[in-house]
């Protein structure tokens, strides 16, 4: 496919036009995709092709990457110099471009749930997974999100394992990516390289777990056998201070063995490690193709190997559509004599320290390294070489890892410019982003931010902050103003734990403490008498609230008090609530009766009684000790001297004469006994459901709480119309009998 060429694009979507247009004068191009590592398009254009002006850095093209794929959108990134005609051009996939979206912090216990956590900052890309690997994972400063991907300590791939699958927008964390379609690759077929590296350094006899916590003190596990015997036995010793939990209720000695056992469980400890890489030559036609991490199966009997593979990189020239270079390595056997190889799933893996972690991965990458080119590299042109470059390359323009060594120092950067962000420089100094070092010795560090591998503790040297998980203080913890004045401290002297924060005048405003009878928390105000206090002993505890002169002002031991500023009792909790005016006299109290009822007394300002409602429902109401008021809780009797409604026409509004008096004579009186005999019997009145269905105003529904209701107060306007109008026609009557007798 002729690749095209496009000046712009929008985020998310892939166009279907042909842009700028095809760069018809393509020399060569391939498309170089690595397992979860690289996946980058190159070529060569003549110098005065057409759109060759138009072919800049921070565009656009558009190409097939391989037999399946769709096409791909690749940013250019590097346009080189013309030489003999042409000119070369490296290109980035698209899905770099999640290398500019910062993600801040965040974190999740699912890989589903780290995708979509990652997807928050992706803008238009899709970020998803089909793995439902449970597992914490954190972000805990602001970094990439393609770097949380793979490559560092905590990424995606670090914690849940898994193949990149990229498809434009889209990346995608598959639990296996390609397929095993049964291609062979055979000696004298199809094979042309094979490199064999086998190494028994994996082999052990035994773990001995161990733990440290976060005072250094050390717990030894019992060894834990991985079932392999050698003739000089070979044991491992396994840091799992990051795995075990002292607080799980679980022993550590039971920790440490599991986590050994599951350790053997997901390594291989007993059989020899073997990397297998080659290269084949790839047969036309889709059924004999080899795609990215698909598993093919090797058969070179000069070293009776009988294996499968893995596709760990292709190169795909793009424009005769065709393979260039497929390289297989990482060979899994299936014959055990034969070949073993250490299968190790990062999803389920027993994790280690951090400095083990690190020894480890360094161990794995320089011991199994096959390939790579050591080149003697004339820099100034004076036809003597100068430096030694180690490249995964040969050509300087398209290596994208690469180790450069001269007088000046030696450092690694992805391109031979640089930036060369690990170094060691002649001038005596190291520059690294990321060290790992197990003990650091050293008379003064300056640091940013320091921070454990886990982010449960960090100290930013530049502000001064600290967020430490555990912190031990030796006897004394000391809080300190920009003069070095203590304004706090929290000190153990022995026998007595004692907290003090002082205010400005260095004076103690806030302080607890316990010593052997008990503990005290204390707040002063400036004159340093205390205004607040707490204390508790052996035989109980007390709180007050203190006036300036330190008497008390609120107390609360068996009893609770508050005074006035002249001593006299305001309140008294005890037995008896009580409270009193300024003068002594009682305000209110509340107590328990000789019947065992409560009972609350209000009085007036000479002491005097004027209201006492009792337990039993009893109310008194009056004043100078006489009560003009008084209710029966038992029977709800109430006796008063008179009882008065508001019924002024201030108060009223739609006025009008009765027209319905007559209803009332419809009533039926009833007598009858209460079903609580308290209540009474033979008494006389009305039913009030019965008057509802003759005058529902005079009547109040049944509820769920109370039964029906009367206003029998509300029957008196009836009956004085009836006996307005029953006295005019007496008097009428009257009248005319009057007439008849004279």
């Amino acid at each position: 496919m002729i690749p095209i060429l496009y000046q712009s694009i929008t985020e998310g979507t892939v166009p279907t036009n042909y842009g700028v247009g095809p760069l018809s004068d393509c020399i060569s191009g391939s498309v170089k995709e690595a397992r979860n590592s690289m996946y980058e398009a190159s070529f060569s254009y003549a110098a005065d092709g057409i759109h060759a002006a138009e072919i800049q850095p921070n565009r656009f093209i558009k190409v097939k990457p391989n037999y399946t794929d769709s096409p791909q959108l690749f940013r250019i990134y590097k346009v080189g110099k013309t030489i003999n005609g042409r000119f070369e051009v490296a290109c980035q996939h698209i899905s770099y471009d999640l290398s500019g979206k910062i993600i801040t912090s965040g974190s999740a216990n699912t890989c589903v749930a780290a995708c979509a956590l990652l997807q928050t900052q992706a803008g238009n890309f899709i970020i998803n997974t089909d793995k439902t690997v449970s597992r914490a994972f954190s972000i805990a400063e602001p970094s990439s999100v393609r770097s949380w991907f793979g490559g560092k300590e905590g990424s995606l791939l670090d914690v849940y394992g898994g193949e990149w699958k990229y498809d434009n927008y889209t990346a995608s964390l598959k639990n296996s990516r390609g397929a095993d379609r049964g291609v062979q690759i055979r000696y004298g077929k199809n094979l042309t390289n094979i490199n064999q590296d086998i190494s028994i350094e994996n082999l052990v006899t035994g773990i001995v777990p161990f733990y440290i916590d976060t005072n250094g003190n050390k717990t030894v596990g019992t060894r834990v056998p991985t079932g392999l015997t050698l003739d000089v036995p070979r044991d491992l010793a396994v840091d799992f201070s990051q795995d075990v939990n002292p607080d799980s209720g679980t022993t550590i000695t039971t920790q440490l063995a599991n986590l050994a056992a599951a350790y053997i469980s997901n390594h291989n400890l007993t059989s020899a490690f073997n990397n297998i890489t080659l290269d084949f030559v790839q047969l036309q036609g889709l059924t004999e193709r080899v795609d990215l991490c698909d598993t093919v199966h090797v058969y070179f009997e000069p070293l009776g190997i009988t294996a499968t593979a893995k596709c760990i990189e292709t190169e795909w020239d793009f424009l005769e559509e065709r393979y260039t270079k497929v390289t297989v390595g990482s060979a899994k056997t299936n014959i055990a004599d034969t070949i073993s190889v250490q299968n190790k799933e990062v999803a389920a893996a027993a994790s280690r320290s951090f400095m083990a972690e690190a020894i480890t991965h360094a161990t794995e990458l320089i011991t199994g390294n096959l390939g790579g080119y050591v080149i003697l590299h004339d820099a100034d042109g004076d036809g003597y070489p100068d430096e030694i470059l180690i490249m995964n390359t040969p050509d300087i323009t398209t290596a994208t890892q690469v180790w450069r060594w001269n007088k000046n120092g030696l450092g690694y950067a992805t391109t031979y410019a640089g930036p060369y962000g690990t170094a060691i420089t002649s001038d005596g100094k190291i520059v690294a982003n990321y060290v790992s070092t197990g003990t650091l010795n050293a008379d003064l560090i300056k640091a940013g931010v320091i921070e454990d591998v886990g982010h449960n503790s960090t100290i930013n040297m530049t502000t001064g902050e600290a967020k430490l998980k555990n912190l031990t203080a030796r006897e004394k913890l000391v809080l300190v103003n920009s003069s070095s004045q203590e304004r706090g401290s929290w000190l153990f002297n022995g026998t007595e734990c004692h907290f003090a924060i002082r205010d400005t005048n260095l004076n103690n405003v806030a302080e607890m403490w316990s010593n052997t009878t008990g503990g005290q928390i204390r707040l002063s105000g400036t004159n340093q008498k205390f205004a607040v206090g707490i204390s508790t002993d052996a035989s109980g505890g007390a709180v007050g609230l203190y006036y300036s002169d330190g008497t008390a002002k609120t107390y609360l031991g068996d009893n609770l008090e508050i005074k006035h500023s002249n001593g006299n009792v305001k309140a008294y909790l005890g037995d008896t609530f009580n409270m009193y005016y300024s003068n002594g006299n009682s305000l209110a109290r509340i107590y328990r009766n000789g019947y065992g009822r409560g009972v609350l007394d209000l009085y007036n300002e000479y002491g005097s009684s004027c209201a006492t409602i009792y337990g039993d429902g009893g109310l008194g109401l009056g004043s100078g000790g006489s009560f003009t008021i008084t209710g029966i809780g038992s029977t709800g009797v109430l006796t008063c001297i008179s009882l008065v409604q508001t019924s002024s026409r201030k108060v009223k509004e739609n006025i009008k004469p009765i027209e319905d008096a007559e209803k009332i004579l419809k009533l039926q009186a009833v007598s009858f006994d209460y079903k609580n005999k308290n209540l009474g019997s033979n008494k006389r009145g009305f039913v009030a459901e019965d008057v509802a269905e003759i005058l529902p105003n005079l009547v109040t529904p049944e509820t769920e709480d109370s039964p029906a209701s009367l206003d029998y107060v509300g029957m008196i306007p009836y009956l004085q119309d009836i006996i307005k109008k029953q006295e005019s026609r007496i008097r009428a009557l009257e009248n005319k009998i009057n007439k008849i007798g004279g």
